[in-house]
């Protein structure tokens, strides 16, 4: 099974990846993940400078390099995909977070020209979306406690009003069912209570 955490910038998706990761190996369940973005050479070199501002890239450059850092992992995720109780890979973040930034946020790509792209380039759908839906003034808070951000928040993450916008486009998403099936859990609550909202939320779809 395949499984997708989203969340606005600090929404808690990287923590929740790796708890729920904890829980789902001690019911016996072979657990695999990754944050999207992954942070090889390519994001230093290329993705991250663009995101602090210190290169610029223009729409083309953007969107190729999102939809590559999703096919470098294609081959990971592949074995996973299907209700295969026992054997997940959770990403926190994937192709849907380039939906939401790269078409419904910034307007560099026609939505479904970017879905049609994804299926061109064999980019694994989810067997499941979850969004975990934070209030972005908290959202900001939490990121701005995170440890790893010596540069300061990049261009999304500084901004409460972009923050908002995706936040109304995650909702869209989850009520539209937009690329995949989704599934909205309040993140508002503690890690663990929200860990056992997601947790609970699978067990009564019957994928736990």
């Amino acid at each position: 099974m395949f499984l997708v955490l989203e969340s606005i910038d600090g929404g808690g998706k990287g923590f929740q990846r790796i708890e729920i990761s904890d829980r789902l190996a001690k019911m016996g369940v072979k657990v695999k993940g990754v944050e999207f973005p992954v942070h090889n050479a390519f994001y230093e070199t290329i993705i991250h400078p663009a995101l602090q501002g210190e290169t610029k890239m223009n729409t083309a450059s953007w969107v190729l390099s999102y939809l590559l850092d999703k096919t470098l992992y294609t081959d990971n995720i592949s074995p996973y995909v299907g209700k295969d109780k026992k054997k997940v890979f959770i990403a926190d973040g994937y192709f849907t977070t380039t939906i939401a930034y790269q078409s419904l946020l910034m307007s560099q790509v026609e939505l479904q020209k970017l879905i049609d792209y994804g299926v061109e380039f064999n980019i694994p759908r989810p067997d499941l979306a979850i969004y975990l839906d934070v209030d972005p003034e908290v959202a900001i808070e939490r990121k701005n406690k995170e440890e790893g951000h010596d540069e300061g928040p990049d261009m999304f993450e500084k901004s409460v009003a972009k923050q908002k916008k995706l936040q109304k486009i995650f909702r869209k998403m989850v009520k539209e069912e937009i690329y995949c099936d989704w599934e909205k859990v309040d993140g508002n609550g503690g890690p663990e209570e929200v860990t056992d909202a997601i947790i609970e939320m699978l067990k009564k779809r019957k994928l736990l």
